[in-house]
């Protein structure tokens, strides 16, 4: 993405966004290489084959290193507490088949990863000109805080993978990382692609808000611009809809039964010093899962940002005959009028009025606020839920 890099901020984002990459070619989750002649990427079948063997092999070594031990040691809470030992159960089973729901998703919908990465890349060569680069702020602030937030996640599934009592090797234990991290840049792939279209926006809106003198050429240039932003944010979400869906609800479940895990450790068995061990993995949890709900969110209200723009030039309410009065009574008052632009300028505001930036998964739900704090709430009622069944047990 094109942008003065100034400032340390800048220099780390792009750093970031290249770590990203690089990790994503390794690990065989960008299956695509690059065609300097035409900058474009096409996919490899080779790398394809490779992200899906090495991937694969992971899953195995993951699922084995678990079982082995799983048959060593039973934590004392189980004991304590049967209802939780088969919640913990269940959500090992779903985490573990939505991380292999991911990575097939990613191998069946490269593809469409292709298409919208090169989009993004065609873009970034014929806007160079029509947009003003300019330091998006929040662009760098985001991507930071989300490689943070994912580092801070594999540091973690590092950490208990080297605690578990089998016999394998640190070596191994250290690869049984592999799907988590795997999953996690899945979902960066997601939110950079998501913080790519929100900068385009933004760029836009300052174009428009910095430029004394529009031309009807250049509004319409940013007009289709504006159109193919649209339908590129339709095109990730429709590529990432069930993987988010699968995401969420992992996240959703495993914030519960991590608090519910608290729980029956600290009060039910009176180990207290556990919530200063625990608190900064479920808040480390809880901001990854914030992040994606924010993101999303200020791609939206940035487009929204937009329409407010353009009514400075002109009145959203004005249907076409009332259009075409205003030009005649600005012409016959004296003043300058370009009728082309004044057109321009009416249609791109009705775009943006009638097609909006909603991130929607598989059509049901938006991905905002709102859905966040509904999430949040759902969480926390199915704490209570379980605390009042099994509160003879605690």
């Amino acid at each position: 993405m094109f942008q003065p890099r100034r400032g340390f901020s800048c220099h780390l984002a792009w750093f970031m966004l290249q770590t990203t990459l690089y990790a994503s070619w390794l690990l065989g989750l960008f299956p695509f290489t690059f065609d300097s002649r035409r900058k474009q990427l096409k996919r490899s079948r080779w790398l394809l084959l490779y992200g899906f063997i090495l991937n694969s092999l992971a899953m195995c070594l993951a699922l084995s290193s678990h079982l082995a031990s799983k048959q060593r040691r039973k934590y004392n809470a189980f004991e304590r507490n049967p209802l939780l030992e088969k919640i913990y159960l269940q959500f090992e089973v779903t985490a573990f088949l939505t991380i292999s729901v991911l990575l097939l998703m990613n191998v069946w919908k490269s593809n469409t990863v292709r298409e919208i990465a090169n989009e993004l890349l065609t873009l970034e060569g014929q806007v160079k000109d029509l947009l003003t680069p300019k330091n998006c702020p929040n662009f760098n602030c985001f991507v930071i805080k989300k490689h943070v937030a994912v580092i801070g996640q594999l540091m973690i599934s590092i950490y208990f993978c080297l605690r578990q009592e089998n016999s394998y090797p640190k070596i191994l234990k250290i690869l049984c990382c592999l799907p988590s991290v795997g999953s996690q840049l899945i979902i960066m792939h997601f939110h950079t692609e998501i913080i790519l279209v929100y900068r385009y926006v933004w760029l836009v809106n300052e174009t428009l808000e910095g430029s004394n003198h529009l031309s009807s050429s250049r509004i319409r240039a940013l007009a289709s611009l504006y159109d193919r932003l649209l339908k590129l944010s339709e095109l990730v979400v429709a590529s990432n809809d069930l993987q988010l869906i699968l995401m969420l609800t992992i996240y959703l479940i495993g914030n519960t039964v991590q608090i519910f895990f608290l729980i029956v450790l600290g009060v039910s068995m009176n180990m207290r010093y556990i919530y200063l061990v625990a608190s900064p993995q479920l808040i480390l949890n809880i901001w990854d899962f914030w992040l994606n709900i924010v993101v999303c969110d200020l791609a939206g209200k940035c487009g929204d940002q937009t329409s407010k723009v353009l009514k400075l030039f002109t009145d959203l309410e004005h249907d076409d005959e009332e259009v075409e009065r205003s030009v005649s009574i600005w012409k016959q008052s004296g003043n300058e009028l370009n009728i082309s632009l004044f057109r321009q300028l009416n249609e791109f505001a009705w775009l943006c009025t009638h097609r909006k930036f909603r991130f929607q998964l598989c059509g049901l739900f938006s991905i905002n606020y709102n859905m966040g704090f509904q999430m949040i709430i759902t969480s926390f009622l199915y704490l209570v839920y379980l605390v009042q069944f099994d509160f003879m047990n605690l």
